[in-house]
C-alpha cells in the first residue's frame, strides 16, 4: 500500500494487507482526511492493521472520502473501523451496492454524507436502475449506517 498527499487529503493506494503501514498517518493533524479511491482490496490482516492505527489515533476526528465498495463493505461488517472506543470517522463519500428488484441488475453508486443528511434526495436512497428504470434498493439494509455522524 502506498500513502501520498492529494491536496488536503491523504491518498491510500493499492492493497491494504499484511504489508500496510499506517504509522506515517500518526504524524498528521486532525481532522485527517483519508481518500480511499485507489484502494483495490483489503484482507483480514489489513483490517487488523487499520484497527491498530485507529487505536493509536485515538479520539481525534477522521474523514473517509471516496470509499470504494471494498472499503464500504468492510465498514458495514466491521463498524469498529469507524472508531475503536467511539465513532470518530465521518464517511463523506462512499460507493454503496444497489440492486434492482425488477431486473436484478446491480451496481455500486456513489453516495455522499450531504446527500443523505442535508439534501435528502429520494434518488439517493432509491436511484433509478440504468437497465429498466425501476427504483433500486441498497443491497444491505445497513449500508446507510456507515454515514451516521460521529459521536
Amino acid at each position: 500500500m502506498k500513502i501520498s498527499r492529494a491536496g488536503a487529503s491523504v491518498l491510500l493506494e493499492g492493497v491494504i494487507d499484511e504489508n500496510a503501514d499506517f504509522s506515517p498517518l500518526l504524524r498528521e493533524s486532525a481532522p485527517l482526511r483519508i481518500d480511499f479511491s485507489r484502494v483495490t482490496r483489503i484482507n483480514s490482516i489489513g483490517v487488523r492493521s487499520w484497527m491498530k492505527f485507529l487505536t493509536q489515533w485515538g479520539d481525534k476526528s477522521l474523514e473517509y472520502l471516496q470509499c470504494p465498495a471494498v472499503i464500504s463493505e468492510q465498514l458495514i461488517v466491521t463498524p469498529v473501523l469507524l472508531g475503536v472506543k467511539k465513532r470518530v470517522a465521518k464517511v463523506v463519500s462512499a460507493y454503496i451496492a444497489f440492486v434492482c428488484p425488477k431486473c436484478n441488475e446491480s451496481e455500486d453508486r456513489m453516495v455522499t454524507f450531504d446527500q443523505l443528511f442535508q439534501n435528502i434526495s429520494p434518488e439517493t436512497k432509491a436511484p433509478p436502475c440504468k437497465q429498466c428504470g425501476a427504483r433500486m434498493t441498497a443491497a444491505s439494509s445497513a449500508s446507510y449506517s456507515i454515514f451516521d455522524p460521529p459521536t
